[in-house]
Parts: C-alpha cells; sequence; structure tokens
C-alpha cells in the first residue's frame, strides 16, 4: 500500500509540476516573453542576397537592397546606387539583435494604435536566397525621458526609446526596447555610399590643387612638415584640413546632373599606399557646385555652401601662417 501511495503521491506531485511550468509559461508569453521575438528575428548575415525596406516617410515606396559580391545596391524607382555598405551592416545586425520586451497586444484592432500595418508603420522584408527570414513592420515610436538628474558618463541626459513591432502575418504586437523605428524610417538617400574621401592620412604625400585662373598649387609632405606652393604650411590649418579631407562624406545627391566639358576645379590626393584619388567640381549656378570623386563616381553631390565647398577646396592663404 505504502509503495502504490507513493507512486500516486508523485506522479500527482509530478502532474502538478508540470501544469504549473505550462502556466508559467502561458505568463510569461502574456507578458512578454523576451525570446520570442530574437528567435523569430534571427538571420545569418552572410547568407542574405536581398531585402527590402518600406519606410512609412516615404509613403511606403520600396528600397531594395542586393548584394552584389561583398558590395551592396540599393534601388528605389528608377534611381539605382551603390549603398554604404557599413549602413546596411549596421541594418541587418541591429535587425538580429531584436527582441521582443512585452506582448502588449493580440487584437488586429489596435494595430492602428500602435501603428504596425503597412499605410502607418515601416515593413522590412529580408530573404536568404528566396527564402523569406524576416517579415514586419516597425510602427509607433515612443520616446521616454530619462531620470531627472540620470546622466551618463559623459554628461549627458539621454533618454530612452521603445518600438512596436508585429510580425506580418501574425496578429501579436511587441515591444522592443531602442530607437529602431527611427533607424528603418528612412529615405533612400540615408542608405547611401555617400563618401567622397577615404584616405589613409598618414599615407597621403602630396596634394595637387587645379583652380581657375591659374589660382592652383601644390601641397607636398616634406621631411620638415607639409609645405603649401613652396612655403611651410600652418601646421594646424593643414592638419585641420588633412583630418577633413582625408575622411569627408557628402549628403545632398544631384542625380540628374551630367557634366559638360572640363571640371572648374581638380583636386588629386596622392601617396604611395593607394590609388591617386581625383575630385572634381563644377560650378552650377552662384555658390553652388557639383561634386564628384573617383572614389564614389556613380555618386553627384551639390554643395551650396561656399564655406562647405572652401572646406575641400581651399585657397593656399588659409593653409598658410597669416601674413604669407
Amino acid at each position: 500500500m505504502n509503495n502504490k501511495f507513493n507512486n500516486r503521491t508523485l506522479l500527482l506531485i509530478f502532474i502538478g509540476l508540470a501544469a504549473l511550468f505550462t502556466l508559467s509559461r502561458l505568463s510569461r508569453v502574456r507578458e512578454g516573453d523576451r525570446s520570442l521575438m530574437s528567435e523569430l528575428a534571427v538571420i545569418d548575415t552572410s547568407r542574405v542576397s536581398t531585402f527590402s525596406i518600406f519606410p512609412a516617410s516615404e509613403s511606403g515606396r520600396e528600397i531594395k537592397f542586393t548584394r552584389e559580391g561583398p558590395d551592396w545596391r540599393i534601388a528605389s524607382g528608377d534611381l539605382n546606387a551603390p549603398a554604404s555598405s557599413q549602413a546596411v551592416r549596421s541594418l541587418l545586425a541591429e535587425i538580429g539583435s531584436l527582441e521582443a520586451e512585452q506582448l502588449v497586444a493580440r487584437d488586429p484592432d489596435r494595430w492602428v494604435e500602435f501603428q504596425v500595418v503597412d499605410s502607418l508603420g515601416t515593413r522590412i522584408l529580408i530573404k536568404e536566397g528566396s527564402r523569406v527570414v524576416v517579415d514586419l513592420i516597425a510602427g509607433r515610436f515612443q520616446y521616454q525621458p530619462p531620470p531627472q538628474g540620470n546622466y551618463n558618463m559623459y554628461g549627458q541626459n539621454q533618454g530612452s526609446g521603445r518600438t512596436y513591432i508585429r510580425l506580418s502575418g501574425e496578429d501579436e504586437v511587441y515591444s522592443v526596447d531602442g530607437f529602431f523605428a527611427l533607424s528603418v524610417n528612412q529615405g533612400f538617400d540615408r542608405w547611401r555610399d555617400q563618401t567622397l574621401s577615404r584616405i589613409n592620412k598618414t599615407a597621403l604625400s602630396r596634394i595637387r590643387f587645379d583652380y581657375p585662373a591659374d589660382s592652383g598649387y601644390v601641397a607636398q609632405n616634406a621631411e620638415s612638415g607639409w609645405m603649401v606652393a613652396g612655403l611651410p604650411a600652418d601646421s594646424a590649418s593643414m592638419d585641420h584640413y588633412l583630418n577633413r579631407i582625408t575622411r569627408t562624406s557628402l549628403t545632398e545627391f544631384e542625380d540628374s546632373y551630367r557634366p559638360v566639358g572640363d571640371a572648374d576645379y581638380r583636386l588629386t590626393l596622392e601617396g604611395d599606399q593607394f590609388k591617386p584619388v581625383v575630385i572634381r567640381a563644377f560650378s552650377v549656378e552662384d555658390s553652388t557646385f557639383v561634386i564628384n570623386s573617383s572614389q564614389n563616381p556613380e555618386s553627384w553631390f551639390r554643395v551650396g555652401d561656399l564655406e562647405r565647398f572652401s572646406g575641400i577646396f581651399p585657397g593656399s592663404s588659409s593653409l598658410l601662417p597669416e601674413g604669407r
């Protein structure tokens, strides 16, 4: 009897524990299972061949990303351009790390409230070959101010954010910690290669400035330091310029521009460890130029700020000591 009683008791205890475990799991799903979203959004970035974003800010117009070897290209409508590989890698990494913080709704009647419908949210569709691995809508973004006096190590009082997400074809809406909705709700130009020049500063040895009316000059890195038009450069001004010209990006594109004739300004960056980089500028109207670089030959940039233009094509006097 004791043996039968003990077996029956153990069986009842086991059933009870199993029931408690099941109830606990269901409760966590109702409250928001943190692992659920990451499991559904896991991607192998090395296998992703194409993906598309349909930004709410662009009224859902598709921006398609296509891998071409180690590089990426993007297309939207009639525009097809090189993509920023760094921006693409960051975006895919952010999607792959998504984790649900809380399950906030199951009722489709609440989708509009959280903006997780195609007309209000930003849809992301990712494929590995022909297989869809991620299909979700990033909806409403909710900013959360920081507690009063909550400063980080840099003395900044920063808040946090929350994005609401729904998987396409599913009813559930999840909240995700962070600024994901803002990251993906960007226009076409945000994802383009905005590079004008990327050069190792220490490898740069010579810069040739070809300007109108024989106003050009040459800057040369000599043993004693940089020389500008045969004169010793102002070290601080020259260093500031080198920092800028070896890592320059522009964000305003001029896709319809086609050059006629020679460039009005030409900059040639030379060094032993890289192929010369040529930057050309064409005057299109008063104080406005279209600029192109051999490092990013498909892209044409508009610069309508003379100060910005002079930062790329400086006069010799700005690199020399005062009075020279």
